[in-house]
């Protein structure tokens, strides 16, 4: 009894001492979970707070930069710009730099394209890093930056002879002696050169850049523009073109209208990055090769640091025919056509050639150190038909040339000299003047015109605020293209055409303004930069011209006419 006893007492007092255990420990636990649950709470309270206390903060810098979007960090939110880097470790009140942004500045200067031109009408450089800290008048949307450029101009011309033109001259029609507008000055006060433009560029793979870059201005004119009262001259495209860029190996493809691949550039092959003149005048300077056009455009850069470069462009084509053709009078019987007016959406108050292919510009840059260089080749194509009543057929004629240019720092940052040149045949439209590309022989097909063009320039920095400039260029049909049948005279430059009334007012034999030889200018101006801030750049500038128009001498002699041009500009870039 008594084994059997204690065999029962003692399982169930060791059970009894083992769940009492148990219940201390569970209770242990809950104990300790009580209290890892008020830590939390007053971690999630405190956690709470600081969200508050930075979201405020947030909000408060917000409404600072806002205010002010220009100044510098460290002057909005009184920081300390001692910290490593540039960093300043904590703002007035003692809180951490939420943003953790450098505090010399919340955005940077801004930046134009690095040409004289470039700064002087505030367009977009490229940006190679799109990760870098927002430049003035610059905006990031994702991965897409977009950058603002462009001016408002108020601007006015003075020309000694009239030739009802705005703030582009057209050369090719300074008035002869014999025009009573030869006789009259003209004065014009303008906007219309007041440019909007905006460049976004983005990356579509790691090593595949993409931009987009629009640029206008207001020198277009509809039908109901004028000057009388409402002055409502149109917007119009002047570049528009998309870009890719795979910089690591040296390729960029661009299509859209741009500036021709004929016009010099300041350095490499780069868009944006041409030598355009600096002046005021917005058909710029007889000798400067130019036109801005729809292209196709494929860019390949060589060695170090891309100082070499190697280019073809497809340009839509649009020659400029001039003369008289022999299918011009009755005793030939046919109908000479090269060109059409324009319908749809072209202009129907202007012509449209019937050319048959694009032309094609192939140019190679060096940039091996100091100075710029250029060679050049141009090709293009032109075509007309004579018809009779039941037949015709097609003349096409192939024309082209080449040149070339420099761009030297005679005094680094402080003188530069430039010269370019072109010559060949049908290349008028490649001029600022606009000579004509071809004239007609005798059977009534296309003859190219022998021309030349040449631009010297010399720019530069005497004072920090102060650009002087001075051009000279040319642009020259180089020789006759004519002929004669019975007392009829044909083509461009005849010796017979009369020219014996370009000296009399009202008198109406005078065949000039249709041949032209020569047109020449020397020029020269200044920018001031008058103000520049954290919200601005003002500019003051002046330039005087004087033109000179030679035609081919012709019966009663070789007619000439010339005029002097004074411009006037204020403009204010709100992006640079």
């Amino acid at each position: 009894m008594t084994v059997t006893f204690l065999s029962y007492i003692a399982p169930h007092a060791i059970s009894s001492a083992h769940a009492a255990g148990t219940n201390d420990a569970i209770a242990l636990m809950e104990q300790q979970i009580h209290a890892m649950q008020a830590q939390l709470n007053t971690m999630k309270q405190k956690q709470a707070a600081e969200n508050r206390r930075i979201r405020a903060e947030l909000a408060r810098q917000r409404e600072l930069i806002e205010a002010d979007p220009y100044a510098s960090r460290a002057h909005l939110l009184g920081q300390n710009t001692t910290g490593p880097y540039g960093v300043a470790p904590h703002n007035g009140t003692g809180h951490d730099d939420v943003f953790g942004l450098a505090s010399s500045a919340i955005i940077t200067p801004s930046r134009t394209a690095s040409t004289p031109y470039g700064e002087l009408t505030a367009i977009p450089p490229a940006h190679p890093d799109l990760y870098s800290p927002l430049r003035r008048g610059q905006l990031q949307i994702g991965g897409v930056r977009l950058t603002l450029g462009g001016y408002l101009e108020a601007a006015g011309v003075w020309r000694s002879r009239n030739s009802a033109a705005d703030i582009a001259s057209a050369y090719n029609a300074i008035p002869w002696h014999n025009q009573p507008t030869s006789h009259m000055n003209e004065f014009h006060q303008t906007e219309r050169q007041s440019r909007l433009a905006a460049l976004v560029e983005g990356m579509l793979t790691k090593k595949l850049e993409a931009d987009a870059y629009v640029e206008t201005d207001f020198q277009g004119a509809g039908s109901s523009s004028n000057s009388r009262q409402s002055n409502s001259y149109v917007l119009r495209a002047r570049v528009v073109y998309g870009e890719l860029k795979d910089s690591a190996d040296g390729w960029y493809i661009l299509g859209g209208q741009s500036w021709s691949l004929i016009t010099l550039f300041n350095k490499g092959m780069f868009a944006r990055d041409e030598q355009t003149p600096m002046v005021i005048e917005a058909q710029y300077v007889p000798g400067f090769n130019w036109t801005r056009n729809a292209q196709f455009r494929v860019v390949k850069t060589f060695g170090p640091h891309e100082r070499y470069a190697a280019g073809l462009s497809i340009e839509n084509p649009s020659s400029v025919p001039a003369g008289v053709s022999p299918c011009s009078t009755a005793a030939h019987h046919c109908t000479t056509t090269d060109r059409l007016t324009g319908t749809n959406v072209n202009n129907p108050s202007t012509y449209y050639t019937s050319d048959p292919a694009p032309d094609l510009i192939a140019k190679v840059a060096a940039d091996p150190g100091w100075g710029h260089y250029e060679l050049t080749g141009v090709m293009r194509f032109f075509r007309d038909r004579n018809s009779t009543v039941g037949s015709g057929s097609n003349h096409t004629t192939i024309a082209g040339g080449g040149g070339g240019g420099m761009v030297l720092p005679l005094i680094d940052k402080k003188l530069y000299f430039q010269a370019s040149g072109l010559v060949g045949t049908g290349l008028g439209r490649y001029g600022s003047t606009n000579m004509p590309d071809y004239t007609y022989n005798r059977t009534g097909g296309v003859t190219a015109l022998p021309e030349a063009s040449i631009l010297l320039g010399l720019y530069g920095n005497p004072m920090k605020n102060l650009k002087l400039y001075s051009y000279a260029g040319a642009e020259s049909v180089l020789s006759r293209r004519a002929f004669d049948e019975g007392s009829n005279h044909y083509g461009y430059g005849n010796r017979n055409f009369d020219m014996r009334g370009c000296s009399t007012e009202l008198a109406t034999n005078c065949a000039a303004s249709g041949n032209i030889h020569t047109v020449a200018q020397a020029t020269g101006g200044f920018w001031y930069t008058a103000a520049k801030g954290d919200y601005g750049t003002l500019l003051v500038g002046g330039q005087y011209a004087h033109t000179h128009v030679q035609a081919f001498s012709g019966l009663g002699g070789k007619p000439k006419s010339d005029a002097d041009m004074v411009f006037m500009s204020l403009r204010y870039q709100p992006f640079n």
